[in-house]
C-alpha cells in the first residue's frame, strides 16, 4: 500500500503579482467609485486655496530668510510640480513681492482657513477610497487638514535648506559650470528628479497617516512610487499638450490659464486617488493571501 502523499503547501502570492493585480483593480475601483468626482472637488478647492497658500508660503519664507534669491529659488522649485504655462501665478507672485502685504492674527487665521479647503478635500477622497466606515468628526477632520498644512510648511522649510545648499554649490562651482555647460543641464535634471522623490515621500505619508483605518507602512510604497511615475509622465505629456496657450485663448479667452490649471490639478488628483485605490487593493490582497496560506496550512495539518 502506497503511503499517502502529502499535499504541497501553497506558497503566498508573489509581491510583484499582487502589485500588478492591485494596479488593475485600482483602475476598476477608480471608475466604479466616486473617485473622479472627488478629483474634481480637489481641483476646485485647489483653485480656491491657491492664493491663500501662496500668501502663507511667502509669509513663512519671509520670516525664515530675508534673502530674496533663496525665496525665489524655493518658489521655482515648487513650480516644478506644475507645467510652465501658468503665467497668472507668477504674475501674482511678482505683485506680492512688489507690494508686500502684512497680516494680523485674524488675517493669518483667515488665510489658513481658506488654505485648508484643498487638504480637507484630499482627506475626504482618501478615506472614501479606503471605504472607511467611521468618519472623523468635523473638528478632527479640520485638524488633519491643519496638520497637512503645517507639514507643507515643514516641506517648504526643507526646500529652503536645499535651495541654500544648491546656491552655495553653484557659487563654489561657478567657474567649473561655466567651463562645462553640461553641469547646468545635470543640475536641472537633478532638481526635477528630486522634486519627484519628494512627491513620492509626501504621497507615502499621505497614504499612511490620512486614512481613518489601520495601514501598514510597507503597503503604501508601491502605490506612492506608482503615483510618482505616473505624475512624471503626466507632467511631460501635459506640458507638451498645453505648450501653445494661443489655442486655449481662442476657446476660453482670458481665463485660459485658469482652465489649464484646473485641468492639471484634476489630472494630478485622478492620479493620486488611483494610487490610493491601488494601495487599498494591495493591502486587501496581502491580507487575503496571508489568510489563504494560513488556512491551507491548517487544513494540511488536520489531514496529517
Amino acid at each position: 500500500m502506497r503511503p499517502r502523499r502529502k499535499r504541497r503547501l501553497p506558497r503566498p502570492a508573489g509581491r510583484s503579482r499582487l502589485i500588478g493585480l492591485a494596479a488593475w483593480r485600482g483602475v476598476g475601483e477608480l471608475y466604479n467609485s466616486e473617485g473622479l468626482t472627488h478629483a474634481a472637488s480637489i481641483a476646485y478647492y485647489a483653485l480656491l486655496s491657491l492664493f491663500p497658500i501662496t500668501l502663507l508660503a511667502l509669509s513663512i519664507l519671509g520670516h525664515i530668510t530675508s534673502d530674496s534669491a533663496d525665496r525665489d529659488a524655493v518658489m521655482r522649485f515648487a513650480f516644478r510640480y506644475f507645467p510652465r504655462q501658468f503665467s497668472f501665478i507668477t504674475g501674482q507672485l511678482d505683485a506680492f513681492r512688489t507690494n508686500p502685504v502684512t497680516f494680523g492674527f485674524w488675517g493669518v487665521v483667515a488665510l489658513m482657513w481658506g488654505a485648508l479647503g484643498v487638504f480637507n478635500a484630499i482627506t475626504s477622497a482618501v478615506n472614501h477610497a479606503w471605504a472607511v466606515e467611521k468618519r472623523r468628526s468635523f473638528l478632527k477632520h479640520r485638524l488633519i487638514g491643519f496638520l497637512m498644512l503645517v507639514s507643507a510648511g515643514v516641506v517648504l522649510a526643507i526646500g529652503l535648506g536645499i535651495a541654500s545648499l544648491v546656491r552655495i554649490a553653484e557659487t563654489r562651482l561657478g567657474e567649473a559650470m561655466a567651463l562645462s555647460p553640461w553641469m547646468v543641464g545635470f543640475s536641472s535634471v537633478f532638481a526635477s528628479y528630486l522634486a519627484t522623490a519628494l512627491l513620492i515621500a509626501c504621497v507615502a505619508l499621505v497614504f499612511y497617516f490620512i486614512p481613518n483605518t489601520k495601514v501598514r507602512f510597507r503597503d503604501v510604497w508601491p502605490g506612492a512610487i506608482l503615483v510618482g511615475v505616473l505624475w512624471r509622465i503626466a507632467l511631460s505629456l501635459f506640458s507638451w499638450y498645453a505648450a501653445d496657450l494661443a489655442t486655449w485663448n481662442v476657446i476660453h479667452g482670458s481665463i485660459a490659464a485658469v482652465v489649464v490649471f484646473l485641468l492639471w490639478i484634476y489630472v494630478s488628483a485622478v492620479i493620486l486617488i488611483y494610487g490610493v485605490e491601488m494601495t487599498a487593493s494591495y493591502a486587501r490582497l496581502q491580507d487575503a493571501s496571508v489568510r489563504h496560506t494560513s488556512m491551507s496550512k491548517e487544513l494540511q495539518a488536520s489531514d496529517g
